[in-house]
């Protein structure tokens, strides 16, 4: 029996598809193509913004997030840090999440090499977790020293950084970035502190989470959304700092691509084998 291309494209083993998307994968990562990419309207809001700030502002930056969701968030959060850098804005961090210190400090070191002339303590401060969720962020706009125990992510003295200079509460600080990926997040920091005390704020968020935070945005109680790894590209863009987003998204657009051509070439191969299976089977005699 005669076995055409078609009947293999039918019944093609589904590991053979998986190798060739490793395949492109592999192949985009290390030879990325820039594919062309549209600065949305949030992207370029939240840029401007940030933009908009005086030198020597402070920024808090909220990472509350886990390793598990880095590769979606942190090249957003990264070329926001980058961004505030170059402005000369202070940043600060503080987190809700067990793992959020650990995430700043990953931040960090992927930022503190392009500016070498920026000291931690001066230019930037990890604050690490604190316990207490929502309780602890009103902590924050009462005493912000007291709310994390006068210490760093690493347990010195926050009292002997000159970047706490003129930060006595968190309504203090011109701007929140947030990196959220559920609770707490954006709806507490708005509940407690970004409504009562008109702190405008950015947040970074995995695809899943922006439908449930648009009604926020469009309420005029968050500034902007940067959406998922599409966001981060459009920031590297709009900002110049090259990093792993133009990359990744090159490749999940070049995955998003083998997986319709297999679906195209796997309904040509059904339907072919359907019409010679129907012509073969139409030639009796009718009774």
């Amino acid at each position: 029996m005669e076995v055409s291309i078609f009947t293999k494209l039918d019944s093609l083993d589904r590991r053979w598809i998986f190798a060739f998307q490793a395949l492109v994968f592999c192949i985009v990562i290390l030879n990325p193509v820039g594919l062309a990419l549209n600065v949305g309207d949030q992207v370029r809001t939240a840029f401007e913004a940030i933009e908009s700030l005086p030198e020597g502002s402070i920024v808090w930056f909220a990472t509350d997030y886990q390793a598990a969701n880095a590769a979606e968030l942190e090249p957003a959060a990264i070329a926001i840090f980058k961004h505030c850098m170059q402005k000369n804005l202070r940043v600060i961090s503080g987190s809700t999440w067990p793992e959020g210190g650990a995430m700043m400090s990953r931040l960090i070191n992927y930022v503190a090499p392009e500016f070498p002339d920026k000291e931690y303590g001066v230019d930037y401060l990890n604050l690490g977790y604190r316990p207490g969720g929502q309780v602890w962020l009103q902590q924050l706009t009462d005493d912000l020293p007291a709310a994390v125990g006068g210490i760093d992510h690493f347990g010195d003295p926050i009292s002997a950084y000159p970047i706490m200079e003129g930060l006595e509460v968190i309504q203090d600080v011109a701007m929140i970035i947030g990196i959220h990926v559920g609770t707490p997040g954006t709806p507490e920091y708005i509940r407690v502190i970004t409504d009562p005390h008109n702190v405008p704020m950015i947040t970074v968020l995995p695809a899943v989470s922006v439908a449930v935070t648009m009604p926020y945005l469009a309420s005029g109680q968050l500034v902007s959304i940067v959406a998922s790894l599409r966001g981060g590209a459009e920031y590297e863009l709009i900002s110049g700092f090259s990093g792993t987003a133009m990359t990744g998204m090159d490749s999940q657009s070049f995955m998003n691509l083998t997986i319709v051509i297999f679906v195209i070439l796997g309904n040509i191969g059904f339907f072919y084998n359907k019409y010679k299976e129907g012509s073969s089977g139409g030639g009796g005699d009718n009774v």
